[in-house]
């Protein structure tokens, strides 16, 4: 991630294969107190949440710090992959991006039908409220900054907000300053919410400074801007046997990789990265894990670009 080359990254490091186990299993432990709920909607969620990459809540977990109350960021991270799931089960409906494929399987609504896939991520969506409303050992005003991020990324400025822009574009009365901004914009809210909830939720559970929490901030943004045109890339490049996914999705739409063709995409997605571990270095946290993670995840999808070069070089 950072600007010197550096070996071809391996797999996720132990630290982070920990993690995403706990996590896990803290998963199944909050959906198997979900009775009496009926039982298809809890095997859809169990489903849905089944796998999965886990970036988001892990970077929670770096972001606060190991001397953070352990409880309460893994709970919050279990809220936080909820809302991801719930966004993924809603993306994936007929009405939206109609996927069959997700993580190499089939989508919830696929596998267990348009009505009950809704309901799924409806209630994905309130019991992370729930989880997040409930967290141990914080001060109410913590909790509520908390609950208040959850919130702000599922709705009108978030979540809500960057699907409508994906599936319908701007209308006259959206202020856009040519493709660039609109662009920028959608991809701030589909993918850069989530990643920026996750670092400022772990940096009120890490009781981080508002310097830090800033350039944090920044960090967040920049890296959602390269994870979604690396994503437009392996989608319009690559295949679903590599990918997990239905690819050629977003055919017809205003990206990166649409409007400046594949290699500007592949510069811009490096020097997003570049400016994200600027950010991080700023804040003053370890960069080594952070680096081992995003490399693990951004070099097998720059990888299925043909004649791409590793995600760790040129920056």
């Amino acid at each position: 991630m950072h600007r010197q080359a550096r070996n071809k990254a391996g797999p996720a490091s132990d630290a982070q294969v920990g993690f995403v186990r706990r996590l896990d299993a803290r998963i199944l432990h909050h959906l198997s107190h979900l009775s009496p709920a009926p039982a298809r909607l809890v095997e859809a969620a169990r489903d849905a949440m089944g796998s999965g990459k886990r970036l988001r809540p892990y970077l929670l977990h770096l972001v606060a710090g190991d001397d953070a109350d352990g409880c309460a960021v893994l709970d919050m991270a279990v809220a936080l992959e909820m809302v991801h799931t719930a966004s993924l089960i809603v993306d994936d409906l007929p009405s939206m991006d109609n996927a069959t494929l997700r993580r190499g399987r089939p989508t919830t609504h696929a596998r267990f039908g348009e009505a009950t896939a809704i309901l799924t991520a409806i209630g994905l969506l309130n019991q992370a409220i729930s989880i997040a409303n409930g967290l141990p050992g914080l001060a109410d005003g913590q909790r509520g900054a908390l609950v208040a991020i959850l919130s702000g990324v599922m709705g009108w400025q978030g979540l809500v907000a960057g699907q409508e822009l994906d599936l319908h574009g701007f209308s006259d009365a959206d202020q856009t300053d040519g493709a660039l901004d609109r662009i920028t914009r959608i991809n701030a809210l589909k993918t850069g919410a989530l990643l920026c909830a996750a670092v400022e939720a772990g940096a009120i559970l890490g009781g981080r400074a508002d310097e830090e929490r800033s350039l944090l901030r920044r960090f967040g943004e920049d890296l959602g801007q390269a994870f979604q045109i690396a994503d437009d890339l392996a989608d319009m490049l690559s295949d679903s046997a590599a990918t997990g996914k239905d690819c050629r999705q977003d055919i017809g739409k205003e990206t990166y990789l649409a409007v400046f063709g594949a290699d500007e995409a592949l510069r811009r997605c490096r020097a997003l990265l570049a400016a994200a571990d600027d950010a991080l270095l700023g804040a003053g946290l370890d960069p080594g894990p952070f680096r081992h993670m995003i490399d693990a995840i951004f070099q097998p999808m720059l990888d299925r670009v043909p004649q791409a070069r590793p995600a760790s070089a040129a920056r």
